[in-house]
């Protein structure tokens, strides 16, 4: 019977808990062990150290060196994450509180990760009436304001492989998408409405660090309080948030970013590269 097949009988607690204690193994004044090290920090048995120290080292979680084991470089990339996203969440807070309370509605913080967003931070709405984006969800970009503002801001834009239909308003034709992002550049913020979701509309404005474009910052809400009159009132609201937040993070340049014509009018351009597919 293999590993893998062992380890689908433990509980997914157990296992989680086994893994973590081989990774608890190791620390600055510690960063190599040796299995027996292993064996006697965690106190498992040894068919069971064996058999997490191999899966780590086949999934690149530990290396191996002449005097044990460590940490593979992996986590050197997952710190970093880690630190950028502690640090965006301890800036943006106060900025999405007052926001959410000048707007009266849902305010949140996304990053860019190859072809989708994360939420790593919000703050909802006082209201009875709400919604709410959980942290660490993930959400696509060409569906919703901060989606959009992302692609629109983007150079290159990430790759869409395809425009699915997610709610009565979503954007499926390439041609409309791609007005729809030079009018976003044009003004700095974007407005969708019923994209993500039916009933849901947003507004969203880029954020950016000094090395520029990393995320965006949004307002959504119930499509009866969020409809097109309040459309730039919320925009430049939040606009005027996403560049505060730029600004305390290290961004020195224009904002919002400007993109060079040929960028983004060139509808040859994006034919050869194929940026966005219906």
């Amino acid at each position: 019977m293999g590993e893998n097949n062992v380890i689908e009988r433990e509980t997914s607690g157990q296992m989680l808990d086994r893994f973590l204690s081989v990774l608890s193994c190791f620390s600055v004044h510690a960063p190599v062990a040796s299995a027996a090290e292993i064996r006697e920090r965690t106190t498992l048995p040894p068919t069971t150290t064996t058999r997490l120290i191999r899966l780590l080292l086949d999934r690149g979680v530990l290396s191996q060196t002449k005097r044990g084991y460590k940490l593979s470089l992996r986590f050197v990339g997952w710190a970093e994450v880690a630190k950028a996203g502690s640090d965006l969440v301890e800036a943006s807070t106060p900025i999405l509180s007052e926001l959410r309370d000048r707007s009266g509605e849902s305010t949140g913080l996304a990053l860019l990760d190859k072809d989708c967003r994360y939420v790593i931070n919000n703050c909802s709405s006082k209201k009875s009436i709400v919604f709410h984006t959980e942290i660490g969800q993930t959400l696509p970009l060409y569906a919703g304001s901060g989606g959009k503002v992302l692609l629109a801001f983007s150079d290159p834009p990430p790759t869409v492989e395809r425009l699915k239909k997610l709610a009565s308003g979503t954007i499926t034709s390439r041609a409309k998408l791609e007005k729809e992002l030079e009018l976003i550049r044009k003004r700095g913020w974007a407005y969708a409405q019923s994209e993500r979701e039916d009933g849901l509309n947003s507004v969203g404005a880029p954020v950016l660090d000094a090395g520029g474009l990393i995320g965006s910052m949004t307002i959504g809400g119930p499509a009866f309080r969020m409809g097109e009159d309040r459309a730039e009132e919320l925009g430049l609201m939040v606009l005027d948030a996403a560049r505060e937040l730029s600004l305390a993070i290290g961004y020195q340049g224009k904002y919002p970013p400007v993109r060079e014509a040929n960028d983004t009018n060139d509808t040859k351009k994006h034919d050869k590269h194929e940026k966005l597919r219906d």
